[in-house]
């Protein structure tokens, strides 16, 4: 497990880093042009905010499993997939809503949702694996975690396939809609009580 963790916590931190590579500009800019780039801004914090989610939740979810079979290994593996093409979309949506016209940004927006389920898909493939094997976790009540997760997970799904609906009457919408799902996820994690894995609580 520990190997697994060290192994995921490098890739998402260069997804992270390589986020912030849409924001790099291609010469000097005029406040004007920095506020213009908004799109640009608003693509990044959706991308950042999901795959910090991701983060967060791998954190604790890896807290939780005592041992990792093929198979955990095999649909963390897919999880990262989906993580590491976070920065494909988010260019996309940030090119398409700056400068290109319907089509494109539907388009754009569509890719997202992909990604986000092929996030969400080996999310809930894990939760559930886990659930139907809890000699893998550390104790009982990590179950009802997992349970818990999974739901969040088919949440997630839902809110993809909507944002693609609402992207054919507004894309920027969609986008929004989106990204307050994925801050209200994070809301719901930093208020989840948290549990030491040791057993002991924190000072």
């Amino acid at each position: 497990m520990g190997r697994l963790e060290a192994f995921s916590d490098a890739v998402l931190a260069i997804v992270l880093t390589l986020l912030v590579l849409e924001l790099l500009p291609d010469g000097a800019q005029t406040p004007h042009e920095l506020l213009a780039n908004w799109p640009t801004y608003l693509a990044f914090i959706t991308a950042f905010l999901t795959v910090g989610v991701v983060w967060l939740n791998h954190n604790q979810a890896v807290s939780r499993i005592r041992h990792a079979t093929p198979i955990v290994q095999a649909l963390n593996l897919a999880l990262l997939l989906g993580a590491t093409l976070m920065p494909w979309p988010t260019s996309l949506i940030s090119a398409a809503l700056e400068d290109g016209d319907r089509p494109d940004q539907i388009a754009a927006i569509f890719v997202f949702a992909i990604v986000a389920i092929l996030i969400s898909v080996p999310w809930l493939a894990l939760d559930l694996y886990l659930i139907r094997h809890p000699t893998l976790l550390t104790s009982s009540e990590d179950v009802t975690w997992m349970r818990n997760h999974a739901r969040i997970s088919m949440w997630t799904l839902i809110a993809a396939v909507a944002s693609v609906a609402l992207a054919f009457a507004s894309p920027l919408a969609s986008l929004v809609l989106y990204a307050v799902v994925v801050a209200s996820f994070l809301v719901i994690r930093l208020r989840e009580e948290t549990t030491d894995p040791t057993g002991l609580e924190d000072d």
